[in-house]
C-alpha cells in the first residue's frame, strides 16, 4: 500500500470503512441514552426527560472501566454526546 498515491490509499480507507458498517450498524441505538457499546468505546447521549437513566448509564461504563474522554456540546439541542473509552486498552496502548 505504502508504494500507491496518497489519493488511492484514501479511497481504500474509505472503501475499507465502508464495508464494515454492517458490522457495526446492530450495536448503534440512535434513539437510546447508550447510543453505542463495544468493548472498547461507549457513546452516550444525554436526552431531555433521561437524565436518571443517563445517571445510570454513565455509572455503569465507570464501573465497567470505561473513561469519559470527550464531551460534545455541539448538537445542544440534542443534549449532548459523550465519548468514553475502555480503559484497558488505553493501557494496553500505552505499555506498546
Amino acid at each position: 500500500m505504502s508504494s500507491e498515491n496518497p489519493e488511492q490509499q484514501k479511497k481504500e480507507r474509505y472503501e475499507n470503512l465502508r464495508r464494515r458498517i454492517d458490522d457495526f450498524k446492530p450495536a448503534w441505538d440512535k434513539n437510546g441514552v447508550i447510543q453505542y457499546k463495544t468493548e472498547c468505546i461507549a457513546i452516550l447521549r444525554r436526552i431531555t426527560g433521561m437524565q436518571v437513566e443517563f445517571i445510570i448509564a454513565f455509572d455503569d461504563l465507570t464501573r465497567e472501566g470505561y473513561r469519559l474522554m470527550v464531551v460534545d456540546e455541539a448538537g445542544s439541542n440534542s443534549g449532548g454526546y459523550f465519548y468514553f473509552q475502555n480503559e484497558k486498552f488505553l493501557k494496553s496502548r500505552a505499555a506498546e
